[in-house]
């Protein structure tokens, strides 16, 4: 199951942009990741956040996935749409600087990961 999961002391100006954040988080997801929405988890935690001596908006999101397979000889494209789509999607939704948005990748194993049977 891809998984993302995200804290941010952004604060949503409603639990609806809350959602709508969570639902294209989740969508862009499965386009990228090439698999069904029901597999893919994603959360978001309110925290306190602190960078560089700032509690200005700061944002930090890991993301667990399986490479699909026919991505496998260009990883490095794979990782750089990852990346790009899911920082714009951050951007939109939240303003943040993204100098103040950390990103973190995780490529799990399919033997280790757990397996959607919807």
């Amino acid at each position: 199951m891809p998984i993302a999961q995200m804290k941010t002391n952004f604060k949503f100006d409603s639990d609806a942009a809350r959602t709508d954040f969570l639902d294209e988080a989740a969508s862009e997801l499965s386009v990228i990741l090439r698999k069904p929405l029901p597999a893919i988890m994603v959360m978001l935690d309110d925290c306190s956040m602190y960078m560089n001596k700032s509690e200005d908006t700061v944002f930090f999101a890991e993301f667990r996935y399986i490479l699909p397979q026919e991505c496998a000889d260009c990883k490095s494209e794979f990782l750089k749409e990852l990346a790009d789509r899911m920082l714009a999607l951050i951007q939109k939704h939240t303003h943040v600087d993204p100098y103040r948005i950390y990103m973190q990748f995780t490529e799990m194993t399919r033997e280790g990961a757990w397996r959607y049977t919807g």
